[in-house]
């Protein structure tokens, strides 16, 4: 256990990219604050070079772990909540990054002191992957503080890595390992229906984004698009009730144009 107990947990899924994983752990271990923070790592496949870089990039504090089982990552993010000692938590892609200055910031908040469930901004990077690092091609930055609202629960609206969750409000809800997509959605809507976020004028992540040939990505937007992920999207509709007539019209909506028709009354 850590000698000082961490205010934040930052759980990172990862396989197989260490590049990246590298660029993620070098944008938390940069940051200045005297905020104690703790680093676990869960890696679903064993690999040389991810071990190399979380020995160079990890302290000794931080939680490196090879878990058994299928790759995916919510089966992992599960893993990093069950061994968070954090009052807050927060998830990182292993190909994104936090901004400069990010915990710096986040330690002046008054929000996280009293312990609410909060989300920042984010900026998106698109660049390519074709050589051994990745090459920016554009980024832009994302004002979130109007982008949530109840058409959250017809489709995602945040990013995972711009929510910090606190313990207390995590409870028993994990994320749903037998999902083939939108894991991490349905994640978010179990916690909004406990309690809804205050936004947080911070840029936190930087979410990269590939959109050519050189994506190394798990998961194609082929697959986000496919017949199975309009079944999880039905999924996620059952089991995370409409909270008002507009969200189960535009549900339907949502459904009608990928060829599902049936009432609105149904979802």
């Amino acid at each position: 256990m850590p000698s000082v107990v961490p205010f934040l947990s930052i759980v990172i899924p990862t396989h197989n990219r260490p590049a990246l994983l590298e660029r993620a752990l070098n944008s938390i271990r940069s940051q200045r604050s005297a905020l104690p923070c703790e680093i676990i790592v869960v890696s679903d496949a064993a690999h040389a070079d991810n071990d190399a870089v979380c020995l160079r990039a990890l302290g000794p504090e931080d939680i490196q772990v090879r878990r058994n089982g299928a790759p995916g990552p919510s089966a992992s993010r599960n893993l990093g909540i069950s061994l968070a000692s954090g009052r807050y938590l927060m998830f990182l892609d292993d190909d994104d990054a936090w901004h400069p200055g990010f915990l710096a910031r986040v330690a002046e908040m008054s929000a996280l002191r009293e312990d609410r469930f909060v989300y920042f901004d984010c900026s998106v990077v698109t660049e390519n992957r074709a050589q051994p690092l990745p090459v920016a091609i554009s980024e832009r930055k994302l004002d979130l503080s109007a982008q949530l609202d109840e058409r959250v629960f017809v489709k995602n609206q945040i990013h995972m890595s711009c929510l910090a969750f606190p313990r207390r409000l995590i409870g028993d809800t994990r994320f749903d390992a037998h999902m083939r997509a939108y894991e991490d959605w349905d994640f978010q809507l179990a916690l909004y229906e406990k309690e809804w976020p205050r936004h947080v004028p911070i840029q936190a992540s930087v979410v990269y984004e590939v959109n050519d040939e050189s994506t190394d990505r798990r998961g194609s937007s082929q697959n986000a698009n496919n017949f199975h992920a309009v079944m999880d999207y039905l999924y996620v509709y059952r089991r995370h009730p409409a909270p008002s007539a507009n969200v189960r019209e535009q549900r339907a909506e949502l459904m009608r144009q990928v060829g599902i028709s049936a009432p609105a009354e149904v979802f």
